[in-house]
């Protein structure tokens, strides 16, 4: 299992991506998804509810939070 210091938050938002690593935020990798939508939006600054329709994707070496994909 991956180290919790060395996991990492992917987050893509308004064109940009930024990466900030888990133990920053101050919560365990195992936060729900809302848990870790509210620590990214307060360590980013960002607006409450600006994160609220993108995605969380978990894999062994990261956390991503992106915008849900639309097909069609």
């Amino acid at each position: 299992m991956t180290q919790l210091a060395h996991q990492t938050i992917h987050v893509r938002i308004d064109g940009r991506s930024e990466e900030v690593p888990l133990a920053q935020l101050g919560i365990a990798q195992n936060s729900t998804d809302d848990q870790l939508k509210d620590a990214v939006v307060r360590y980013l600054d960002l607006s409450t509810g600006s994160l609220a329709s993108h995605v969380i994707v978990r894999t062994t070496q990261a956390i991503i939070i992106r915008p849900e994909a639309l097909y069609g």
